[in-house]
Order: structure tokens, then sequence, then C-alpha cells
């Protein structure tokens, strides 16, 4: 009898327990996958990571390479139709600008050549160009050639407005993408980054005998659909994979790393056993393995949002400094041009715009290195400032920063008020202020900068006639990281960069809206 007692009470604990632990199995075993899962999701994330942080490397580079070709092209040799003075000049921007290997002067529709400069030498000729990326290239971002003179080699090409129908190409030398490239590569990856016809410009493996030639097909219909993903395909060598690939919206170029197929499909692998085994391993570890499986998910699921804030502040930083670093180039490369201006001319008036040019060069190093000391977190120095002088010799930077379609309205005082911050933060204050407001704008209408002196506070304040801020949203735009732009058009330090300079000062910031409904900023700053 009592035999019988225990047979019923077993079965009762079985069903007992079948029925408890049976949800808990499902769980544990869906957890376990949703964590392989994520192994391959997080393999992903850095592939994509890396591709994002190649193109906006490569776009910092080509941007100042392009930026210090326009500036060539506006050069009075140009402008006066000095032909061979703008050759000696664009020979000169050769010795100057790193990886630049000629330029060429030619007519835009037929090829023919008017110069030529390279490392050593100038030459003229009549002939026709042999590339045809040089001729049809539209948004000045040409691609790879692996053959023809100083190739392999980049194509970058601008129109010079004085003359009707020429443009000027500058050819660059590829190999600053091949060490970017392989400086960024994540461990056990295979990375490529190719031009807008699918051509390889950089390649981790064989660079020598593939830069300059057309990447896989798998590549290749990647670079047609544009955009950024991921998508499945095997390398020259046979490495099947899954590669992540981001498209560049200034050049068209894109970045692809490739990512060895193991690295999914063990985890999938893992995730499927997970299944089975957690069933097994249930009824041993019950409902208390189920409590610490969710504990950690949640520990984990936290530490991956601090590292994922974490790797947004460096990619943001490292591309600000590169991003200084190619201004100073071309910051370099300017000044250069201003000195042998100075030299070479006894002009007063030459004189003095090369003097305007070259004050206006350093206020934007100034701003430079307050940017710097931004991602860096280093603390700056303050001094004395004239709100009134502040605003005169800013309000060419507040120009250029509105765009040309943009009216800027400067309210200069009447009398001497004086605040003490760091001038360079003030100045990147209202320049950032002004940006903010042109972009909310769609680059058209009025911005007012104006200063107010109370007892004991000066406030200077931007007002837009654009659509304003949102009351809920008046916190939140000060906060790092926070933008309410589009993906890619803005890293959301612009604003917390103004509250953290008021905030060195002493000082606070207000948000309001004008008559009109658009945005009012206003910085108040002690006497």
């Amino acid at each position: 009898m009592n035999s019988g007692s225990m047979s019923s009470l077993q079965r009762i604990l079985i069903i007992v327990a079948t029925s408890i632990l049976l949800p808990a199995v499902l769980v544990i075993g869906f957890v376990f996958r949703e964590v392989s899962l994520g192994q391959i999701r997080e393999v992903e994330r850095q592939a994509q990571e890396a591709a994002d942080l190649m193109v906006v490397l490569a776009d910092s580079r080509a941007q100042a390479d392009i930026t210090a070709l326009r500036v060539l092209s506006q050069s009075r040799y140009f402008a006066s139709g000095d032909i061979d003075g703008g050759a000696a000049r664009a020979q000169d921007t050769i010795n100057l600008v790193p990886g630049w290997m000629a330029v060429t002067l030619s007519n835009s529709l037929t090829g023919e050549v008017v110069f030529r400069t390279a490392q050593t030498d100038t030459t003229s000729s009549g002939s026709a160009l042999q590339s045809t990326l040089l001729i049809q290239s539209e948004s000045g971002f040409g691609g790879i050639e692996r053959g023809g003179p100083q190739c392999p080699c980049l194509y970058l090409r601008v129109p010079v407005a004085s003359l009707p129908r020429l443009g000027l190409t500058a050819v660059v030398d590829p190999q600053f993408y091949q060490e970017m490239l392989m400086e960024r590569l994540p461990a056990g990856a295979v990375a490529a980054f190719v031009d807008r016809s699918g051509n390889f410009i950089a390649r981790s493996v064989n660079y020598d005998e593939r830069v300059g030639t057309p990447a896989t097909q798998f590549v290749r219909d990647a670079v047609v659909r544009g955009g950024r993903g991921v998508y499945q395909g095997t390398t020259y060598e046979g490495l099947t994979n899954y590669t992540a690939y981001t498209t560049s919206t200034l050049t068209g170029w894109s970045a692809h790393v490739a990512i060895n197929n193991t690295l999914f499909d063990k985890p999938r692998s893992r995730a499927n056993a997970a299944l089975i085994l957690g069933s097994m391993a249930a009824i041993l570890i019950g409902a208390a393995l189920f409590s610490y499986v969710l504990r950690d998910i949640a520990a984990r699921g936290l530490e991956d949002r601090r590292i994922l804030e974490f790797q947004k502040a460096e990619a943001v930083q490292q591309f600000t400094v590169t991003v200084v670093h190619d201004f100073r180039n071309i910051a370099s490369a300017v000044q250069s041009g201003l000195n042998m201006i100075v030299r070479q001319t006894k002009e007063p008036a030459t004189l003095k715009y090369a003097q305007m040019i070259a004050e206006v060069m350093e206020r934007g190093l100034r701003l430079t290195n307050r940017l710097l000391s931004f991602v860096r977190h280093r603390s700056s120095e303050v001094e004395d400032i004239d709100i009134g002088d502040l605003l005169r010799e800013t309000k060419y930077l507040l120009e250029q920063a509105a765009g040309q379609h943009v009216q800027v309205r400067i309210g200069l005082l009447e009398d001497t008020a004086t605040v003490r911050a760091n001038r360079d933060q003030l100045e990147l204050a209202l320049v950032n202020l002004v940006a903010n407001a042109r972009d909310a704008m769609d680059g058209k209408g009025v911005i007012d900068v104006r200063a107010t002196v109370n007892e004991d506070e000066v406030s200077i304040s931007v007002a837009d006639t654009g659509p304003g801020i949102p009351l809920d949203l008046r916190t939140k735009v000060l906060q790092p990281f926070f933008t309410t732009k589009p993906e890619g058009k803005g890293t959301g330090l612009g604003m917390a960069q103004v509250a953290e300079m008021i905030r060195d000062a002493g000082g606070r910031v207000t948000i309001g809206e004008t008559n009109g409904h658009g945005a009012l900023i206003t910085l108040y700053l002690k006497r």
C-alpha cells in the first residue's frame, strides 16, 4: 500500500514538475537562441560600423582634396587668364598637398589638355585625355584607374569658373585609402574600398594585384543598390562570407567589410543546440536557472547600451580629429599661398585682402582647436571679451555659416559690454547656433543675432524664421548626441557644445520662440 501511494505521489510530482518546467524549457531554449543570434548581430554591427567609419574617414579626405582643388581653381591666375601662372600655382599645390601626383587643365567636353603638371614637370598638349572617368564624372569625384601616368590613381575634378568649359583635375594616390583601410580592419575580416563602378580603390588582400580592377559581382551588385546593408557572397580567394557595406553620399564610393561565414554559422548551430540541451538541462536546473538567465540578459542589455554610447562617442571623436587634421592641412596650403602673395606683391589692395584672408584662416584654426578641446574634454582659458567687438569680428563667419540664401542681421551694441569667457568657445557657440537655425529653415530665411545689456548680465540672442523647437524637446536638445535631424545629418553635439561653453563661463541658456514662432535661443553671460 505504501508502495502504491509512493508511485501515485511520484506521478503527481512528475506531472506537476513537467507542467512547471515545460514553459521554462521553452523560455531557456529561446533565450540561449537569442544570445547566439545576438552574437551574429554583434559581429554584423561591428562590421557595419567599420564600413561606416571607413566611409566617414574617406569622405573627409576626399572633401579636403576637392576643397584644395576648388581653392586652386579660384586662383587669381585663372581669373586673369594667365594659364602659365595657373600651371605654376598647380605645381606648388602638388608639392603642398599630400598624395597629389598631378594636376590637369582640360576641356570638359572634348578632353583636350591645356596643361598637365606632375611632381617634377609641366607640359602642354592638345591631345584628348584617355580617361573616360575624367571626362564623364559629374560629381567632381571620379574613379580609380590602374593604367596611365602616375597610376593607379584617383581623379577629382572641378570647373574653373573664369574659364568656360575648362576644368581642373587632380590625380591622387590611392595609397591613403589603402592605409586607412588596413589600420581599421576588423580582426579576421577581408575589406575593400571601391569606386562607383565597383573597381577596387583599396583592398586588404592582394592590393597591388587588385587595385584598379573590378570587384566581384556580389560587390558590384551592392554598388548598384547603394545605401548600406549586409549581403552574402564569395571573395576572389574563395572565402564565403557575409559582407557589410556602406555607400558614401558624397563620392559614391563604398566600403565593404567581409566576415567569414563561420562567425555566423557557428552561433546558428549553437542556437539550435541550445533548444535541445535546454530541454534536458531544464529538468535539473528548474526555475532557479530561469530567473538567473533573465537577470543576466538584463545586465547584458544594459552593458551593451553603455558600450554602444561609448563607441558612438569614440567614433565622433575620431571623426572630429580627422576632420580637424585635414582642415589644418588645407589651412597650411592656404597660408603658404598667402605668404607667397605677400612676398611677391607690393599692391596695397592685394596686401589688405591677403591680411583679411589670413585673419579668417586664423579664426578658423581657433575654432578647430576649440572643437578638439570639446571632444577631448579639455578646459580652455578665459579672457575679457567686448561683445560688440566680438559680433563685428564674427559677422563674416556667421554669414558663411548661414549660407547665401539666408540673411544674417547683426544687432550691434551702442555701449561697451564686457564678459569673461573663452573667446574661441563663444565664437564656436554662435556659429553652431546660426548653422542650426539655417538647417531648421532649410537654408532660406532670416537670422537675427542681437546683444542686450542688463544690469549684471549680457544676453546674446539668435532668432530665426524657422518652425521653432517644440516645448518637449527644449531641454533634450542641449543633451549630447540628441538630434532632430535625419540619420547621418547631425551628430547631436552642436547644442551640447553651446551649453557646455555657457556653463564653463558661469552663464545659462534659454530656449523660446519669436513672435513668428521661430526658434529663439539666448545666451546669458555675467558682465
